[in-house]
């Protein structure tokens, strides 16, 4: 991405940073200027010091030549000049001390440095040993000469010392000028801008919707002063054209409210259980007056072969009728609806199948078609049809979509407990079955049996054989009775508002008057209460069991013991002849009772067990619903 650099200098903080940057770079490169002038001053001061010392030390040496003075003082001077002048020569940069480096300065310092060495020591080293008489006056020349390099040396410090005042007030100069120039343009830049926007923001403030600001320039305040103008813009318009949009939303609150009413409704009416026409009939009609349709048609999937099945249609005419109910589950748009998840609309004029055609001759031009689906899959299509183009919103067709899926859980929900039904009056017709088997059956086994004793005794002219055996019939007849009315006592037995234990006390009660047996009734335990279907079946299990006791144990006591405790458990013992247990092994699933009971146990979870009490006789039936069973049913 290339920069452009014009578009980079309208920027306020671009300029800001290079107005800075050039100032700081200015005040940087004065201070090292400046500091480079001092240093230079420093060290050619440093140099002067280091040659008046030189000078004094040589008026030192040239004393120390006198007999009077030791051989040591005077080679201290000399050690004490030669080190000054080399350290002239080399210069200490950190000290600082350095002899500038004009071309006049430094033949001066190498003429100076010459002399000594070759002309001025070794006269005075030989004035000490007495070879010859001190010179003064070439030590005065010498000096002089050194005075000399002082007066160049200063000179050349002086043009410095004025380069740095002249610097200084510079330095002054372009402060000041500096900070009036920061200040007109930040003026220019910042200040005015902000002003003229804040009272902008002032007069917006305080109601007039009209307040704008210039936009004087592309940077960050002039970008804020355009987002200042395009929000005053929309608050005049949103404060314009309140009313509208006040009414625009109260429209849409309203219609949502409608949809929520239309879908109360709906969902009411689904919940309340109706046949599948009556459903069928009821949804249709509320779509038709919700949504303004011409006509509409729900077909549902059969479920034996996929085909399409008409369950109900209004505006149609009656060849239109015969034709949807026709169409196979293959043609027509139904492939094309179950094989989406969303609504499809159809322009019936721009299709070419027959089925289309029909339509479109009789007046038909759109047609939205919606999956019926539920969790076992697809149950069908629901299709709406306009003869003009219809103005649904997006809202209206999703309030549609809620509308047929509430359809299908509604069929599916129908359809679950229409076999719920079928279901339970197969059970009961089985348990009836198998009572008349265990009883009337029997019954009319052994009188078909005495008729045909009767019928030879007649035509033998056996009188005792006839007595005998219209006696039996007598007999088998009226069990025959008893048997019929137990078991319609028994199917007719429903547990309402009534206790499980005053239930119990009921079948014991009508036991007894049949059996004339005593019965007796012992219940510990406060466990928790049965549901009522773990209620009923216990009841009937036990019924049952009276029943058995009543017809084959010729016993004259029963105790029935009820523990209810974690564990549901029902013993139920006589005093009869007891139950033959390698006979109820041999013919183990074929003795109709004790599997009437097997299966009303488990139905709730439970088990029954039948066994004989001693050798000498009894039976005891126990009936256990384990804790975990009686949570399950709950």
């Amino acid at each position: 991405m290339k920069l452009n650099p014009l578009r980079f200098f309208k920027s306020l903080s671009a300029r800001l940073l290079l107005l800075t940057l050039i100032w700081v770079s200015f005040i940087v490169t004065t201070i090292g200027y400046t500091m480079m002038l001092n240093w230079k001053l420093e060290s050619s001061s440093a140099a002067t010091n280091i040659i008046g010392d030189i000078r004094f030390h040589v008026f030192r040496t040239a004393l120390y030549v006198l007999p009077q003075y030791d051989n040591r003082d005077f080679d201290n001077e000399v050690r004490t000049v030669n080190a000054g002048l080399d350290l002239l020569q080399k210069g200490d940069q950190w000290r600082p001390l350095l002899v500038p480096e004009t071309q006049a300065i430094r033949s001066s310092l190498q003429s100076i440095d010459s002399e000594w060495k070759e002309s001025v020591l070794p006269h005075l080293t030989a004035a000490r040993g007495g070879a010859r008489e001190p010179m003064m006056g070439d030590v005065n020349l010498y000096v002089e000469k050194l005075a000399a390099l002082t007066n160049d040396i200063d000179e050349y410090r002086a043009h410095f010392l004025w380069q740095l005042r002249y610097l200084q007030g510079l330095l002054i100069v372009l402060a000041i000028g500096s900070l009036f120039a920061i200040m007109a343009l930040l003026l220019r830049w910042v200040i005015r801008p902000l002003e003229q926007l804040g009272g902008a923001i002032g007069r917006l403030s305080s109601g007039d919707l009209t307040a704008r600001t210039e936009v004087r320039s592309e940077d960050e305040i002039g970008e804020i002063a355009a987002g200042f103008n395009e929000m005053a813009a929309r608050l005049k318009d949103s404060h314009d054209n309140l009313e509208q949009k006040v009414a625009e939303k109260t429209a849409s609150v309203e219609e949502k409210n409608s949809h929520l009413a239309q879908l109360y409704e709906m969902t009411s009416y689904f919940t309340q259980r109706r046949s599948l026409d009556d459903l069928a009939d009821g949804f249709v009609s509320r779509i038709m007056r919700q949504t303004e349709a011409d006509a509409c048609t729900l077909q549902l999937l059969s479920g034996r072969d996929d085909s399409m099945q008409l369950l109900t249609a209004e505006g149609l005419s009656v060849d239109l009728v015969k034709a949807v109910n026709d169409l196979p589950g293959d043609a027509g748009i139904v492939p094309s609806v179950l094989s989406k998840t969303y609504p499809v609309c159809f322009q019936l004029t721009e299709l070419e199948d027959e089925f289309s055609r029909r339509f479109a001759d009789a007046g038909f031009k759109t047609a939205y078609s919606f999956q019926i689906r539920s969790t076992p899959g697809d149950l069908g299509i629901f299709t709406l049809f306009f003869k003009e183009s219809p103005q649904l919103t997006t809202q209206v067709i999703r309030l549609l979509e809620n509308f047929v899926t509430h359809f299908g859980v509604a069929v599916a929900s129908n359809r679950l407990i229409e076999r719920d039904r079928q279901f339970a009056v197969v059970q009961e017709r089985q348990l009836l079955a198998q009572g008349l088997h265990d009883s009337i059956a029997q019954a009319l086994s052994f009188l078909n049996l005495q008729v045909q004793f009767l019928s030879d005794a007649i035509r033998t002219n056996d009188v005792a054989l006839r007595d005998e055996s219209l006696s039996a019939i007598r007999t088998g007849v009226q069990e025959c009775y008893e048997d019929v009315r137990e078991l319609l006592l028994n199917f007719r037995e429903r547990l309402h508002k009534e206790g499980f234990i005053e239930g119990v006390r009921t079948v014991i009660d009508r036991f007894e008057g049949q059996s004339r047996m005593n019965a007796r009734l012992r219940v510990s335990g406060r466990g928790p209460q049965l549901t009522p279907r773990q209620k009923l079946q216990v009841i009937f299990i036990i019924q049952e069991a009276l029943s058995n006791v009543r017809k084959h144990s010729h016993a004259e006591n029963v105790d029935i013991r009820i523990e209810n405790d974690a564990d549901l458990k029902v013993t139920i013992t006589d005093d009869g002849v007891g139950i033959d247990d390698a006979l109820v092994t041999e013919r183990k699933g074929q003795h109709v009772g004790l599997s009437i009971m097997a299966e009303r146990a488990s139905r709730i979870g439970a088990f029954v067990d039948v066994e004989r009490v001693s050798p000498a006789g009894g039976t005891r039936v126990v009936l256990i619903l384990s804790e975990e069973a009686r949570h399950e049913q709950q």
